[in-house]
């Protein structure tokens, strides 16, 4: 019975929104993707279908008020779970952006991007931009998304200034969170830097830096540190600092032809610098290097990696894109960890995998 009042919840929510929004030509997402796995510790092999459907349904993209609702299959099994952590994975976006005459107002479940990185990015003192536990199958590396109400105010053509609340996790209201940031450019840099306070186990002040400019490629760093209330507060301040950076390029290499080369970095100053094995908390180093060629409009190759090189491993993912048809896409990725069994990319680990993955999206 609670399977199927859950079940319930899903389907209602659909329904509902699509009447409501019936004449704006909701976007539908729907991916099914075969995978096929080969465990090294345990000599085991496996196969499995991971479907995957989104509903977007967006407001008309005029007038002072704006809105957008978006529907994903759960992470957390119908079977499993408490409701409302199922209806929290359903529900990825659902907010408005109201725009008066001084000011910008966004209110709901959505994401708020601070500081800049698609992977590895000390400034999102929001989410937290720095673990590896990542897919590089996905297209979007870092997606999560949170209740918020937020405030921004334009100080000119680039610079603004924006506030955040943040509502607690626990329905204690002194857990609650909030922040601030500032944006403008310097000459050609972009600049910001703003601060968060939130309770996760404890309550946490989260100061950071972001900048981003052009040398030929585009380049962007950021820092921050994530300060405790209380505690060994020197020692925890400084094993909490990041700093992040990045290059990106996109070359055109003529007939529709075109080459992108991105590399990222991770860095923790106080982290583990020892040429011996890592882990994921507090790894000194850490690189993203991505290779995108794309050889027609409609074909794509791409080779992503996240390499810890102090221990010698890395994570390996070759993919490929082919848009068949209009709004029909065929992809295949290949995965596998290399290195020693205490490193952080393990071949043998008892988790690790080598994964094969075919399948397709289709957007209508």
């Amino acid at each position: 019975m609670v399977n199927i009042k859950r079940l319930g919840v899903l389907l209602g929510m659909v329904l509902i929104s699509t009447t409501l929004w019936a004449a704006e030509n909701p976007v539908i997402t729907m991916q099914l993707l075969s995978y096929y796995t080969y465990m090294p510790a345990s000599d085991a092999y496996s196969d499995y279908m991971l479907p995957s459907l989104s509903l977007s349904i967006a407001s008309p993209r005029s007038g002072n008020v704006r809105g957008e609702v978006v529907l994903k299959t759960p992470y957390t099994s119908l079977t499993s779970g408490s409701a409302t952590t199922i209806v929290n994975d359903i529900l990825n976006k659902a907010y408005f952006k109201a725009r008066f005459p001084s000011f910008r107002l966004t209110a709901g479940k959505t994401r708020l991007s601070w500081g800049d990185g698609i992977l590895f990015n000390a400034g999102d003192v929001l989410y937290g931009s720095s673990d590896t536990s990542v897919s590089l199958t996905q297209a979007e590396l870092r997606s999560e998304t949170g209740w918020m109400t937020s405030i921004n105010y334009p100080m000119g053509f680039f610079s603004f200034a924006e506030a955040v609340i943040l509502p607690s996790i626990d329905t204690h209201a002194s857990h609650m969170g909030a922040g601030f940031r500032y944006y403008t450019n310097v000459g050609n840099t972009k600049v910001e830097a703003g601060y968060l306070t939130s309770y996760e186990t404890e309550r946490l002040h989260k100061p950071y830096v972001a900048m981003q400019g052009n040398i030929g490629p585009d380049w962007y760093m950021a820092s921050s540190l994530s300060i405790p209330q209380s505690g060994d507060i020197a020692t925890e301040t400084k094993e909490s600092w990041l700093i992040s950076g990045g290059l990106y390029h996109l070359q055109d290499l003529g007939n529709d032809k075109t080459l992108s080369l991105r590399l990222e970095f991770l860095t923790r100053p106080f982290g583990n610098w020892e040429l011996t094995s890592q882990s994921d908390s507090d790894c000194a180093l850490l690189l993203y290097p991505e290779i995108v060629y794309t050889p027609s409009s409609s074909l794509s190759w791409s080779l992503r990696s996240i390499i810890s090189p102090l221990d010698l491993s890395c994570n390996i993912t070759a993919g490929v894109s082919w848009s068949v048809f209009e709004g029909f896409t065929a992809v295949g990725y290949l995965s596998s960890p290399f290195g020693d069994s205490s490193d952080l990319f393990s071949w043998n680990a008892a988790t690790s995998a080598v994964s094969l993955v075919i399948g397709a999206s289709w957007i209508f």
